[in-house]
């Protein structure tokens, strides 16, 4: 597998071409479009894409305005190619959107099955701020921030 990549802001559509491949993500909605834009609404938004060398979309990013931060709603990278700074690349365009706009954080929720984001996150300087606790422990859900100013 080759490893070159690069990262373009495009549009919700084109972001969640890569939706069906994320093995993750078990809510089907949230990979329709007209989810995603109702979602949004007015606020101001960004959607990254990761393109392989053979231009495939092999990764996305989703984020808005929510609650006086930048919030990262949907990110995730197809499974073979992982840990290959993709996600670290779509992050830093992400922090660096929301930074222009003059927020001084970024936020992100996501789930205790989710190992591979925890993970990412804690190697990256992101703070635990709340866990909204579920039947099971390993579908709560855990609200993490990142300072940026």
């Amino acid at each position: 597998m080759k490893k070159g990549f690069v990262i373009k802001e495009v549009s919700v559509e084109e972001a969640l071409k890569v939706f069906p491949k994320i093995k993750e993500w078990d809510r089907p909605e949230a990979g329709k479009v007209s989810y995603c834009l109702e979602r949004i609404g007015d606020k101001r938004y960004i959607a990254l894409a990761a393109y392989n060398e053979e231009a495939e979309n092999i990764g996305y990013l989703i984020g808005y305005e929510r609650d006086q931060a930048f919030y990262c709603w949907f990110a995730a990278v197809e499974d073979g190619y992982r840990r290959m700074g993709i996600l670290t690349k779509m992050m830093e365009k992400f922090i660096d959107y929301a930074r222009s706009l003059g927020y001084d954080k970024v936020t992100l929720k996501t789930v205790n099955n989710k190992r591979e984001m925890l993970s990412y996150l804690v190697k990256n300087g992101w703070n635990f701020m709340q866990v909204f606790p579920k039947d099971k422990p390993i579908l709560n859900e855990i609200w993490v921030e990142k300072r940026i100013d």
